[in-house]
């Protein structure tokens, strides 16, 4: 069975969707958090990171159901898509609502577990089409991560935007109303449409889908590798308004990192069908390491230099963005959904101890929020450029010495 454009638009957009929603959740929460709510940094970081455990912890138990209750899939979507709009509401209602820990906490789980109940659905279903249609593994998570970019650039504008019509304090509920409309416009064009991969976790059992060739490794190494990302994730704004002295820039340079990343995606996918999905994602994170780490020696009012630098680890980073998830896709022999919900639940640990280490430690040497201390600056310079970089020079080798590439031929 041949993948239709039509059905890999209509699974993109949700991609598209989500993207949209997560990238509040990860990026503009701490500032959000610690900047318009008052709360400080090392309890932040404590709250984000055991919100961000509990939310890994239960993923397995989420992906067991996704494979359990594959039946019961569009149910199971629209309560997800219940949980994640609801989640969202309450973090980014007005700040004058009630206590700041209790909604933080409450929003964070509800958002998180809607969020990846949903994504372990969607990464199953891009696994049951490549099943279908007996390949087109790198062309459906190009299409996935592609839209999925669109998506978090349009939610990397919202709150400025939205901030020219309404206070910043109430931007991001403007941002939740989007959401909203945004999600039943996508879900509405996949009703009916959604497929579960074949093999259930009920006929081969979580440790046998571990124990096919070459799957652990490239959980973990997607583990290693997203430490990186989840570091700079988390800093980013931070980095921009206190080391750069250039807040509003923050919008378009989220913007321009990911157009960068949607515009490389398919030189990688290109490049990935002609020398292999290994190499190819050793090239990028090759490029990335020469290009970020100049971000370390920038100065207050540098932001012309910083542009360049995002435009550049942007597209490097489209390499990571379709080939890693291409690469598990085509390793996994049935409990799609059992296998899937490992990955992102390594993917939100790393998230989780990059924001519990990070936050606390810049708390620790006297970092705050709009400060202007030397100092404070420094550190907060060393942690989103040269860690990022170190951390990426240990995933590299990783790559290249335990996994495997010698299947990787489609």
């Amino acid at each position: 069975m041949e993948l239709r454009r039509d059905d890999l638009i209509r699974a993109s957009t949700v991609a598209g969707m989500l993207a949209f929603a997560g990238l509040p959740l990860y990026i503009h929460v701490p500032q959000f958090y610690a900047e318009e709510m008052g709360v400080n940094l090392a309890i932040l970081g404590s709250v984000l990171l055991l919100a961000r455990a509990v939310d890994g912890f239960q993923d397995p138990i989420i992906g067991f159901l996704a494979d359990r209750w594959k039946a019961y899939r569009e149910l199971w979507i629209i309560i997800s898509s219940v949980l994640l709009l609801v989640g969202i509401s309450l973090l980014f209602s007005p700040t004058s609502w009630f206590n700041p820990i209790w909604r933080l906490v409450l929003g964070l789980l509800a958002a998180f577990t809607g969020f990846s109940a949903m994504q372990i659905a969607l990464y199953d279903h891009g696994l049951a089409q490549a099943e279908q249609s007996g390949g087109g593994y790198t062309r459906i998570a190009l299409w996935r991560e592609a839209i999925g970019i669109i998506g978090v650039c349009l939610a990397a504008g919202a709150p400025l935007i939205l901030t020219f019509f309404m206070e910043s304090s109430i931007a991001y509920s403007g941002y939740a109303i989007i959401l909203g409309l945004l999600g039943v416009m996508a879900l509405w064009r996949m009703k009916g449409g959604w497929l579960a991969s074949g093999k259930s976790f009920l006929n081969i059992g979580f440790r046998k889908a571990l124990r096919v060739e070459g799957v652990w490794q490239i959980l973990v190494f997607g583990f290693v590798n997203a430490l990186p990302t989840a570091l700079t994730s988390t800093l980013f704004l931070f980095f921009v308004a206190d080391v750069l002295d250039a807040e509003i820039h923050a919008g378009p340079l989220l913007i321009l990192f990911f157009v960068a990343a949607a515009i490389a995606a398919p030189f990688w996918a290109k490049l990935a069908n002609r020398i292999g999905r290994k190499p190819a994602l050793a090239t990028g994170m090759f490029l990335s390491v020469p290009v970020f780490v100049w971000t370390w020696i920038l100065e207050p009012g540098d932001v012309l230099p910083f542009y360049f630098i995002v435009a550049a680890s942007g597209g490097a980073l489209g390499a990571d963005t379709i080939l890693v998830p291409a690469m598990l896709a085509a390793r996994i022999r049935g409990g799609g959904g059992q296998v899937f919900s490992l990955w992102t639940f390594l993917q939100k640990f790393a998230l989780a101890i990059a924001a519990g280490v990070s936050l606390p430690f810049l708390a620790f040497v006297g970092y705050e929020p709009n400060t202007v201390l030397e100092s404070s600056r420094s550190a907060l310079a060393t942690a989103y450029a040269l860690v990022p970089c170190i951390l990426k020079l240990i995933a590299i080798p990783f790559l290249l010495v335990f996994v495997d590439d010698k299947r990787y031929s489609e």
